[in-house]
């Protein structure tokens, strides 16, 4: 049986105090709990991660505090360097020439016989323009890659590989192939003989007998390689060149094989009329495309060996060389080393600057005497024409590493390469709103909306987390008051259920 009781007693003040603890000591309890992961979370948020102790980790993945150091930079990058004056540069000759109007701008020895190593396959390139379709495939024979010697510079094709001709160009002129070279040499000549027919027979001897033999011969006879430098040196004939000839397409050294820095650079000249060489000269990089022997696409990445290409600060800010366009270099311990290469003035003028006979034993300060002689030829062009014709200055062409302050302007040149018929002055430029400089940049005033970011903005990782305690708080305080408010409901009406 079960009675209602109505009773009365003394308030059970000692209970209802230990209920109150019970259940603030529970609140603490779970907003301590909350209150642990708060500094990992913390830690997400970009502002409050930003300031405070600076932190590395470790193999373990824990935060370890660095140590109390200036990590500041003190100074390192790339310095300030002095180029050489002209009469400091070691060469046997130079021959800088202003294409745009055929003058003569400095010169040193330009008659001179020299040999002119890998700026040989200048002409080879303008040949293979001239004879070969870019994109034609072809085949790499055994003789082509046994005319190449030991440890020379190589494209690194294999006899029975199959590509264009567009990328033996690449090979040829950026790592100087001298395999690369050879194929195209041997194909030169066999579109020569299906264009033009048969090679003129009455080749005069290099050393004619005395004894009533022949003085002449037949370089049909030839093999490809050889029928080439035949071909070759018909060209820098009709070019009206008369100090060089060609014994092979690569400028491996031969006592027969041998030019002048004045002779090289009219070839040059007239190897720049070809739209395709000035694409090939002027490429930093290039990687090549999957054949037979190469199954994918980017089996390797060659680099352009003229180094002023991709460090053209080197000519000076002030030297008024809007860009170092391409050129090629040449390199062998009989020859040493030298390059030709092609220049833009600010005055629109372009300068085809031709360095020979380095000695070989100071071959790695050549793109140092290139620089101080190109450098020259560059001022002398401004003097003579100090007519601001073409934007920005060389650095604004070229990526490259240079000291500190000395970056690009924000305005790349206008720069353009024709053949001398088609070259005329330029107009002088209208004036342009140039983009602010690297340093210029850091020192702009930070945009309206970063300064009014609000609290929320700022922090929105601990906005999240105090708005989840938050929440915690209100729920366990209402819980807490709904709790008492029912015990003091039954205490007020002193009537509980009793079993008998």
């Amino acid at each position: 049986m079960i009675r209602n009781v109505r009773y009365t007693s003394a308030p059970r003040s000692g209970n209802d105090r230990k209920r109150w603890q019970g259940m603030l000591s529970l609140l603490m309890a779970a907003i301590l709990i909350l209150l642990l992961p708060l500094n990992s979370l913390l830690a997400l948020d970009p502002e409050t991660s930003a300031s405070g102790d600076q932190a590395i980790s470790g193999e373990s993945g824990e935060s370890k505090k660095l140590p109390d150091v200036d990590y500041k930079s003190k100074g390192v990058g790339q310095q300030d360097m002095e180029i050489p004056s002209l009469d400091k540069v070691q060469c046997a000759s130079y021959y800088c020439y202003d294409r745009t109007t055929g003058q003569v701008i400095i010169a040193k020895d330009e008659n001179k016989k020299v040999f002119p190593a890998s700026m040989t396959k200048i002409l080879t390139l303008a040949l293979a323009l001239e004879y070969l379709e870019p994109h034609e495939i072809i085949t790499v024979s055994k003789t082509a890659m046994d005319a190449t010697t030991p440890n020379s510079t190589m494209m690194g094709v294999v006899a029975g590989e199959e590509l264009e001709a567009n990328e033996l160009y690449f090979g040829m002129m950026l790592p100087s192939g001298n395999d690369a070279a050879n194929v195209l040499a041997e194909e030169i000549a066999k579109h020569y003989n299906a264009q033009k027919g048969a090679l003129p027979t009455t080749t005069p001897l290099p050393n004619p007998p005395t004894d009533g033999s022949p003085t002449t011969e037949d370089p049909n006879k030839f093999t490809l390689i050889g029928q080439f430098a035949y071909i070759a040196n018909m060209k820098i004939q009709e070019l009206g060149l008369t100090n060089s000839h060609f014994m092979n397409p690569n400028g491996l050294h031969n006592d027969r094989h041998y030019t002048t820095s004045h002779d090289l650079a009219m070839m040059f000249d007239y190897a720049l009329n070809f739209e395709d060489f000035c694409t090939v000269i002027s490429a930093p990089t290039h990687f090549f495309k999957a054949d037979n022997k190469h199954p994918f696409d980017g089996w390797k990445k060659v680099s352009n060996t003229n180094h002023l290409l991709t460090d053209p600060y080197m000519i000076g800010m002030d030297a008024h060389c809007a860009e170092v366009f391409g050129g090629k270099t040449g390199t062998t311990k009989v020859a040493g080393t030298g390059m030709t290469v092609l220049t833009i003035n600010e005055n629109g003028h372009e300068i085809i600057t031709c360095v020979c006979g380095i000695p070989y034993d100071v071959a790695d300060h050549q793109t140092v005497y290139i620089a101080a002689i190109v450098r020259e030829a560059n001022l002398k062009c401004w003097e003579s024409d100090p007519v601001h014709r073409v934007d920005g200055n060389m650095i604004d062409n070229r990526g490259y590493n240079a000291p500190k302050d000395q970056g690009p302007s924000g305005n790349k040149g206008n720069v353009t390469v024709s053949s001398p018929e088609s070259a005329t002055e330029t107009e002088e430029p209208t004036e342009t709103t140039k983009a602010p400089s690297v340093t210029e940049a850091s020192t702009l005033t930070p945009a309206p909306e970063a300064e009014k970011k609000g609290f929320v903005e700022k922090h929105p990782v601990l906005v999240i987390v105090i708005a989840v305690l938050a929440t915690i708080v209100v729920v366990m305080i209402i819980l807490t008051i709904i709790s008492v408010t029912r015990v003091k409901k039954r205490r007020r009406t002193g009537i509980r259920k009793v079993r008998f």
